[in-house]
This record gives C-alpha cells, sequence and structure tokens, in this order.
C-alpha cells in the first residue's frame, strides 16, 4: 500500500508512537526518521548522512546513525530493506505486522504492501519445521507500472 497521509500527519503518528511506547523521541531521533520519510523511498545510511549534515549543523558520526536508525527498526517506525541495505519509512506505525515490500528493479519505487496471511503461513511453515524464527522481510523485485510503460526510470 502507498503511504498516503502528509509528512506533517506521519510525523506526528511517529511521535505519539515513541510516546506511547517510552521510547524519548529526541531531536537527532526525529530528524532521522523525517529524513527516511522524506526520501520517499529507501535510503542508505550514507545517504542519510549527507542529508542530515544541513539539519544538525556538522557531519554526523556513522555509528550514530546507525544507533538511531537501528532503535527505529526496533520500534517499527521503519523497515530496512535487506536487499539494498537501505531504509524505508513504516506506513503501519503501531500495527504488528511483518514487512513486504514490492521493489522496482529499474527506478527503485519501494511499496510497502499488506499481507498479514503470507507472513502467518510463512512463520507457520517455519514452526513446523522446528526453525526458530526471528525476523521475516518478503521483498518482491520486478517493474513498476510506470517503468512497464516504457517511461524512462
Amino acid at each position: 500500500m502507498a503511504c498516503t497521509d502528509s509528512l506533517t500527519t506521519r510525523l506526528a503518528r511517529a511521535a505519539t508512537h515513541a510516546a506511547g511506547h517510552g521510547l524519548a523521541w529526541t531531536r537527532l531521533r526525529r530528524q532521522v526518521y523525517q529524513a527516511v520519510l522524506s526520501a520517499g523511498r529507501p535510503i542508505g545510511a550514507y545517504e542519510l548522512l549527507a542529508a542530515l549534515e544541513p539539519l544538525v549543523g556538522r557531519r554526523m558520526p556513522p555509528t550514530s546513525v546507525y544507533r538511531v536508525l537501528d532503535l527505529l527498526v526496533r520500534h517499527e517506525l521503519i523497515h530496512r530493506i535487506e536487499s539494498k541495505n537501505a531504509f524505508v519509512a513504516c506506513c503501519e506505525i503501531g500495527q504488528p505486522h511483518q514487512g513486504q515490500f514490492l521493489i522496482c528493479e529499474r527506478c527503485g519505487e519501494t511499496v510497502e504492501i499488506p499481507g498479514s496471511e503470507l507472513a502467518h503461513q510463512l512463520s507457520a511453515s517455519a514452526r513446523a519445521l522446528g526453525f526458530e524464527l526471528h525476523h521475516q522481510v518478503v521483498e518482491l523485485t520486478g517493474l513498476c507500472a510506470h517503468c512497464r510503460a516504457g517511461a524512462p526510470g
């Protein structure tokens, strides 16, 4: 599903979620989240560092940004796109779910999609085989409608 709420609404929802889960919504955490959200596509940590520099007035140490990214992932505010080693804002903050994404190979558009039935089926299959599942992400790659129509990507 494409996230259709405004940037302001999504920022407010993230702040409310953080407060409700005892997470201090520090200036740096808000800035990192806002940069991921504003990118509108998966963004890597080093690209994020460059985007944050004008906001914070200095070059941030990569470890600081990685710590914030890890925290935002743990609190389900963002997702890590494993195949790209990049991060994207979560569309379903506060609703427990597993990350499932459609990723365009040409333009990089990444859309979070619903699919609780698939997530449950995969988890059940893992349990049936005696596998203890710790993390689940489904990434489907192909071409988005725009790229399939032949538009340059």
